[in-house]
């Protein structure tokens, strides 16, 4: 395995970043990426038995957007597993945590240190690192992948939950992202890194959404 990190230029809102996400998602091999378009960076680990470094530079120049910077990844973050379930979970941008939290628990968050989300459905941490570990019913929103949601947000900037998706899908005939949040809000917004559970994009969960609403029609 092999991580890396890009300097990609032309993205400037996260439209742009899951763009980029989209054309890595085409590739075997992939093991984990983040791109972030306001860094202008994106970090990518995959298999060097199945994909090249060559090769993933080749595929994000296919689109607008071009790589003009690239080093190894040496010293990464090392994730630690979840205190409560012991599966991996993922780093995440402590700008997620005004937004998530309730009051009475935002004092546990310390501005430079790294936090991490549990990723697994059944456990009920949300996030944790090795000090500290917040419970799922000390948020002000639900996670969309937990088990027991009572409203399965996929959009979390413009508030659009799967049964939305549905009927945007089914009975409007909409497919995009664009269209579909245009359909519901008059003014769209893309605030991922301040909104989303996770602090990234949501299109790529978006469109498997849809994708898998369109294969019902």
């Amino acid at each position: 395995m092999k991580t890396i990190k890009l300097e990609i230029k032309g993205m400037t809102c996260p439209s742009c970043s899951a763009s980029v996400n989209r054309l890595i998602e085409q590739l075997d091999g992939i093991r984990h990426k983040e791109v972030n378009h306001v860094t202008d960076n994106a970090r990518i680990e995959f298999d060097e038995n199945l994909i090249s470094q060559e090769a993933i530079i080749a595929k994000i120049n296919e689109g607008h957007y071009k790589v003009v910077g690239q080093e190894d990844v040496v010293n990464e973050v090392v994730v630690p597993s979840c205190p409560t379930c012991g599966k991996k979970g993922s780093l995440v941008p402590n700008t997620i945590f005004r937004s998530m939290l309730k009051p009475e628990v935002s004092g546990l968050i310390i501005a430079g240190k790294e936090h991490f989300i549990c990723l697994n459905p059944a456990c009920n941490t949300a996030y944790y690192n090795q000090d500290i570990r917040i419970d799922k019913a000390k948020l002000r929103r639900e996670i969309w992948y937990k088990k027991g949601t009572k409203r399965n947000i996929i959009c979390y900037c413009n508030n659009i939950d799967r049964e939305q998706i549905k009927d945007a899908v089914q009975h409007h005939g909409l497919e995009t992202w664009e269209d579909i949040t245009s359909h519901y809000r008059k003014k769209v917004i893309e605030k991922c890194e301040l909104l989303n559970p996770t602090g990234h994009c949501c299109r790529s969960t978006f469109d498997k959404v849809v994708q898998k609403f369109k294969s019902k029609n």
